[in-house]
């Protein structure tokens, strides 16, 4: 009994829905919105349009991604999730009355559209960040309802304020500032990384080289 019992668990955790937890610092939070709105074209004081950016930018950048308007009487889901981003599919959906409010600039409504479209775009904008050295984070498959998500979730909340709110990005801070905070500290950070990597491929080229050596002084011997 008890034998059946752990594999009705183990196959029911096998089949509940899993997605990707990113756990960021603040200033990494900082630095993926600033490179988002970047990347997105908005700059520093442009204006963030999620349904543009959903509708042109990011098709540019994942040929995969798609997305999905649902009449709101077809909505099948709870009536508090008004939109959402699905990983496995690479798709955003979104109740038609949602869209329809945000097209007319309802704020809630381009808020919970702007949410969605900083999941979709956020993993993408943290592995640039990511390879260019400039932000350490960690993945975990969890179950949507898992603390790891929730933290993702409020993430995901901070992220999509600051790609709305370019001021608090650069409040209080000079354009040398601004330079030095998003552009050459990453850069050199880059570098950095490039010539440990160039460092460490030498130190086991010399290693691999004086063992050979040694190999051939014994044969000699």
């Amino acid at each position: 009994m008890e034998v059946c019992q752990y594999e009705a668990q183990i196959e029911t955790a096998i089949k509940e829905p899993k997605a990707e937890a990113i756990v960021l610092t603040d200033d990494g939070m900082h630095l993926t919105a600033f490179w988002a709105r970047l990347l997105c074209g908005c700059g520093t004081d442009g204006r963030f349009e999620p349904i543009y950016v959903m509708e042109n930018i990011i098709p540019l950048f994942d040929s995969s991604f798609n997305y999905e308007i649902v009449e709101a009487n077809a909505w099948n889901r709870n009536e508090f999730l008004q939109a959402y981003y699905n990983p496995e599919e690479n798709n955003i959906v979104i109740r038609s009355d949602v869209y329809e409010r945000a097209l007319a600039g309802v704020a809630l409504d381009v808020i919970t559209i702007a949410h969605e479209v900083v999941h979709c775009i956020q993993s993408i904008v943290m592995r640039f960040l990511n390879a260019m050295q400039c932000v350490e984070f960690k993945t975990a498959l969890c179950s949507n309802d898992s603390y790891e998500m929730q933290q993702h979730e409020l993430q995901t909340d901070k992220i999509t304020a600051l790609v709305l709110s370019p001021d608090r990005l650069i409040e209080g801070k000079t354009d040398d500032e601004i330079l030095q905070q998003y552009f050459i500290n990453p850069l050199i950070q880059f570098v950095c990384g490039l010539v440990k990597a160039a460092g460490k491929n030498l130190m086991e080229a010399l290693n691999d080289t004086n063992y050979f050596m040694q190999e051939v002084e014994k044969c000699a011997v």
